[in-house]
């Protein structure tokens, strides 16, 4: 089923059955990974990062259990990044206008082959995941969930929210490259929460989280173009020569200033509304749709 909390029905019990869901293919995504299927190891990460936000959304409700199970993805995450880290690399190069470099490609090119070998050769890895999984999706029914109706998730809703909200005059004072990747998090948060809920109101909702898809968007471009800059000046031989490397450099440092003012922009859409009225809206779309708050 989707990503998306169904109305009319016990809310703690969907978190349960989304969370259960989202394990599920975390699992199904690892097994083509064994099988050498490198997207099994994107689909997985972003599994991790939905159950991730799903945790945030009921943070406090769950108390300790959100530390330890917030923990536990994020780490499982980590041991997946490698292949996606060099990955990213070539995908920065392809965006960058004006930046053609053979020999930068070439050898980032075998960069990106030697850590997806190294990561399928190793496959107790991702047999080990997959029985951390196992182990986490029987958790899932003990996650503590007392109360009832909007009140499960509005403390949660409203959190994540107000950290992305902030983050905007961040950006638009020039936020270091780390601060906009911190953003960046909370923004795809934000996402996750509104897929959610979108079946509060579709129409409205739906394009709510589509919008915060392309400022998360934004911003993940904007990091890996950070980690490709660093990677360059941590490894300067990987370019043909210095006069391509400051080429590509500079080119870097242009579209990260436009990806900045596209971030600005997008993002002052998102955040619009300040916490409450956010709140207050979505709540009387559940009054509305979902029968009130219990």
């Amino acid at each position: 089923m989707a990503f998306e909390i169904r109305l009319q029905r016990d809310v703690a019990a969907e978190i349960r059955r989304v969370a259960r869901e989202e394990v599920d293919r975390a699992m199904a995504a690892l097994g083509g990974a064994r099988e050498g299927r490198f997207k099994g190891v994107h689909d997985a990460r972003k599994r991790f990062k939905a159950i991730r936000a799903l945790l945030r959304l009921v943070a406090g409700r769950l108390g300790p259990t959100f530390r330890r199970e917030n923990r536990w993805y994020r780490n499982a995450a980590r041991q997946l990044a490698a292949v996606r880290e060099v990955q990213a690399s070539l995908e920065t190069l392809d965006r960058l206008t004006g930046a053609e470099d053979t020999t930068l490609r070439r050898k980032l090119e075998a960069r990106y082959s030697v850590r997806r070998g190294l990561q399928f050769s190793d496959t107790n890895v991702l047999a080990v995941l997959i029985e951390g999984l196992a182990e986490a999706r029987e958790r899932i029914a003990g996650w503590p969930l007392a109360g009832e109706g909007f009140e499960v998730i509005e403390t949660g809703l409203r959190a994540t929210y107000r950290r992305g909200r902030r983050g905007l005059p961040r950006a638009v004072r020039g936020a270091s490259a780390t601060a906009l990747h911190e953003w960046r998090k909370d923004v795809k948060y934000h996402r996750h929460h509104l897929e959610l809920l979108v079946g509060l109101w579709p129409d409205v909702l739906a394009g709510a989280a589509g919008m915060a898809r392309r400022l998360g968007d934004v911003l993940g471009d904007h990091h890996d173009l950070h980690q490709f800059r660093a990677l360059l000046s941590r490894s300067p031989g990987l370019a043909g020569s210095e006069h391509e490397r400051e080429s590509v450099l500079a080119a870097a440092e242009l579209r990260a200033g436009e990806l900045e003012t596209r971030a600005i922009a997008v993002g002052g859409l998102v955040y619009a509304e300040k916490p409450g009225r956010f709140i207050v809206r979505v709540g009387a779309y559940w009054d509305a749709r979902a029968g009130g708050r219990a």
